[in-house]
């Protein structure tokens, strides 16, 4: 039985993919509202992650997709699956989502300076962790790849490291 985590930095395309899935996918986003502290002023939930575990662990499903930007802090993970994608194409991503310029720009240095996968790093193992570059692949294809990934016909061994993006933006 999998638990495995499918996490990345906003517009990755962790909700597109995990609808394509043939799994169990449990959407963290549907469990914001009662693992919150309350909103931001911009309207963003603040999670409590401990709240966020507890309702997660009363699910009792053990072989499903976790799908979510924290879904990497979640406890009993198996696997950590991190969708990544190029800054530049991401923030024409994030753009398309009317994202604000401070929300895309908190978006991108994120993903250049691998926030999540430190994160990660935190709460599971390196040789858990795989990383998926969605940067020119469609949901579809990502989905694909993911599922052979899973079913052990491929490996993932992509690392990524976008952190000379950064110098470009200022």
């Amino acid at each position: 039985m999998v638990r495995c985590a499918l996490t990345g930095t906003p517009g990755t395309g962790k909700t597109s993919i995990s609808k394509l899935l043939n799994k169990k996918v449990v959407h963290l986003s549907d469990y914001y509202e009662d693992s919150s502290e309350g909103t931001t002023d911009s309207g963003e939930w603040l999670i409590n992650l401990n709240k966020l575990n507890k309702i997660i662990e009363k699910l009792e499903l053990d072989d499903a997709f976790y799908e979510g930007h924290t879904s990497h802090t979640l406890d009993n993970i198996n696997t950590v699956i991190l969708l990544r994608c190029d800054p530049s194409i991401l923030g024409k991503r994030l753009s398309e989502r009317n994202y604000s310029e401070d929300k895309i720009r908190e978006n991108l240095e994120a993903e250049a300076l691998n926030i999540i996968l430190d994160e990660a790093l935190d709460h599971i193992s390196s040789d858990k962790i795989f990383q998926l570059d969605t940067t020119n692949l469609s949901p579809d294809e990502s989905a694909k790849k993911l599922t052979e990934f899973m079913n052990g016909s491929i490996k993932l061994d992509e690392t990524f490291d976008y952190s000379e993006r950064i110098m470009d933006w200022y």
